[in-house]
This record gives structure tokens, C-alpha cells and sequence, in this order.
């Protein structure tokens, strides 16, 4: 397909300023659309797809300074670059042109370099601007169809199960995070489950987020220990990624005999919700790709029904007001008191509600959650 001509309107009501400026734009290969008045420099501005418009300031009827203003102010014709066409002792009127949104202007007598020069300028300058604009429209289409597959890795459906039920919640910091959460059930029943934290935010900490959740999916985890799990997924990801680390719980659960196994890298605790209490369940290990040997611990409890198991990113705690005072993990668990007796969905979103009304809505990091609840 032929690129077409840059199409330039030239709003002049002296007939030879007209003739002088055609002749110029149209040996220079432009192709030229004329008005005399301002009305039907508004009516040509809306009805063709303008590059340039060349503006007399002084015209009959409307004056070019409210041409200017109209154009500059429609969706359609407010990216078109406006130059003044002026006297030299129009100073004062130019500038009353420059705040209606206009960009540059040329003076008379018309010289042919000049007028080339200008309109090559703003034309290569409107051209990047389009350019640009349909970067980011692209940029965040592209933004929005990767936070929706993200979203879907960490909300979903869990296995239907007798005896628990599982909730998430995900809220990222950008369109797209570093948090992670996935699962696996394995032959034998156990539901393993993947909990982590990526440093940073974005697309990058997205990237390093997928290749873990990919690690995850296609190892086969079902003769090694929680603790062992993160020692593979920290030895197949440590060669490729050195820019960042996760913070992990890794957790099996075998809902027949109710015992839950675990093993953490560099995450804080889980909560254990049971007969009103908190406890925090927890071990110790550096983050996933800090170090190049990982040494993780595994720890095993027994569940009983009724318990809730409640594990959360720091993004739920380290969250400012609007003095920059931070929420804490202490303040945290306060509000997980408060709401201690609700249960499922309504637990999570009254969390992330309280935290959000201490932040003032702002979401400070990636504010992720995952609940699951034995059954009674």
C-alpha cells in the first residue's frame, strides 16, 4: 500500500497569500485543501483526516485565534498541529494563538524554506506522536491481555474436595505482578500448593512469576518432600534469573489424615486459625535465587476440622497512610482478629478492605491471599 501525501488545509482569505503557499506545498509534493473563512475551515477540519493546518490569524467572520480554539478542543482535530500564518507585528496576537493550543507560526512576506522547514518539523513530530500513542494503545492492550491470563493463574477454581475449601484473592500493584499462586493434585490425593512473592513489580517480576509457576507444573513432585520441591524449582530458575528472588511457601496437604506439610523460602509465617487463636506456622530458608545452595527446612502438622490456614503477601502489611506510616505485620494480624469469625470469600475481601481503608485505596504492592479452610 502507497503511503499517501500529507494532506495540508491552508486558511487564508487573501487570495494570493493562498496562491503563494499552494504553489510552494504542492511543487513540494503536499496535498492541498483551501478555505477562505473560518466556518469552513471547522467544516474541512471535521470531515477530512487533516496532517497540518496553516492558519491566517486575522479572517472574516470567526477569527483564527477561535478557529484554533474550536479545533484544539475536538477529540478529532485536537492532535492536528496549528501554524499561524501572521505579521510581523502581530506579536501580541501570536501569542494569544500559542495559548489556544496552536504550535508555531510563520510570518509574511512567505518565505519557501521557511514554510518547508516548519511543516517538515511538526509533520515528523505529529507522525511520532501518532507513533507513540499507538505504542502504549498497544503496550496496554497487551498489558491487560497479560494481566488477565496472570489473573487466572492465581484466581481460580480449586479441585471440589469433601474436606476443605480453598479461596484465593489478587490484587496487583500494576496491571501485571510478581505474586504467584498455583497448585497441583497430585495421584495419590495431596494438593500441593506453590505460594511466592517476585521482587519487583511488572512485567519483568511477571516474567520470573510465570517461570516458576512452569516450573512448577511440569516437575514431578510426587516422591519428593515440600522442602525438596523448592530446592528444584530454585535449581532449574537460578541459571536463568539473576535479577531477582521469590519468596516462597511450598505446602502439601492430605486431606485424609489432615496432615499438612510445609516448607518456606525467605516468606514470613502462615497464619493457623484455630479455636480463636493465631498461630504462626513457619521455617526458616533464604528466597529462591538469593544464594546459590538453597537450604530449606520441612515441617509437619496435624489439621483438625474447623481449622483455617491463611498465608498473605507482604503487600497486606506494608502499606503507608497518608503520614507514610506503615501498616506492620502486628497492626496486620490485629485486623485478621477483628475479622477472625467470617468465613471464605467474605474473610478475604474484609481484609483487603480494612487494608485498603488505612491506605487510602492506594496498593502499595501486590496484595495477594490464600485461604483454606478444613471442613468441620
Amino acid at each position: 500500500m502507497l503511503d499517501l501525501p500529507p494532506k495540508i488545509l491552508v486558511v487564508d482569505d487573501n487570495e494570493t497569500n493562498v496562491e503563494i503557499i499552494t504553489h510552494i506545498l504542492l511543487e513540494a509534493g503536499y496535498e492541498v485543501v483551501v478555505a477562505y473563512d473560518g466556518e469552513y475551515a471547522l467544516e474541512l477540519a471535521d470531515a477530512l483526516e487533516l496532517d497540518l493546518i496553516l492558519l491566517d490569524i486575522l479572517l472574516p467572520g470567526i477569527s483564527g485565534l477561535e478557529v484554533a480554539k474550536k479545533l484544539t478542543s475536538e477529540e478529532k482535530t485536537k492532535h492536528i498541529p496549528i501554524l499561524f500564518l501572521s505579521a510581523l507585528n502581530e506579536t501580541r496576537d501570536i501569542v494569544r494563538g500559542f495559548e489556544t493550543g496552536a504550535i508555531d507560526y510563520i510570518t509574511k512576506p512567505f518565505q519557501e524554506a521557511e514554510i518547508l522547514a516548519r511543516i517538515r518539523t511538526h509533520i515528523k513530530i505529529k507522525n511520532l506522536e501518532k507513533e507513540r500513542i499507538n505504542l502504549i494503545h498497544s503496550i496496554k492492550q497487551d498489558l491487560n491481555l497479560a494481566r488477565a491470563n496472570q489473573q487466572n493463574l492465581v484466581k481460580f477454581q480449586f479441585p471440589p474436595s469433601d474436606y476443605y475449601k480453598i479461596y484465593t484473592s489478587y490484587t496487583p500493584m500494576d496491571l501485571v505482578g510478581g505474586d504467584l499462586i498455583t497448585y497441583d493434585l497430585l495421584p495419590n490425593g495431596d494438593l500441593d500448593i506453590l505460594f511466592g512473592d517476585v521482587t519487583g513489580h511488572g512485567i519483568a517480576a511477571a516474567m520470573v512469576s510465570l517461570m516458576a509457576i512452569i516450573t512448577f507444573k511440569t516437575m514431578n513432585q510426587s516422591f519428593l518432600t515440600p522442602s525438596e520441591c523448592l530446592y528444584l524449582i530454585h535449581n532449574t530458575l537460578s541459571p536463568m534469573i539473576t535479577t531477582h528472588f521469590i519468596s516462597a511457601i511450598y505446602f502439601r496437604f492430605n486431606p485424609v489424615d489432615k496432615i499438612l506439610s510445609y516448607s518456606m523460602a525467605g516468606h514470613h509465617s502462615m497464619i493457623l486459625m484455630r479455636d480463636g487463636n493465631l498461630l504462626r506456622l513457619g521455617t526458616k530458608g533464604f528466597c529462591l535465587m538469593m544464594f546459590p545452595n538453597l537450604l530449606t527446612e520441612n515441617e509437619e502438622i496435624g489439621l483438625e476440622p474447623g481449622d483455617r490456614l491463611f498465608l498473605f503477601s507482604d503487600g497486606m502489611f506494608e502499606v503507608p497512610d497518608e503520614d507514610e506510616n506503615y501498616l506492620g505485620e502486628k497492626a496486620f494480624l490485629n485486623i485478621v482478629k477483628i475479622h477472625f469469625n467470617k468465613r471464605g470469600r467474605d474473610f478475604l475481601d474484609s481484609i483487603e478492605n480494612a487494608v485498603l481503608n488505612y491506605s487510602n485505596q492506594k496498593v502499595a504492592d501486590d496484595m495477594t491471599m490464600l485461604l483454606l479452610e478444613i471442613a468441620d
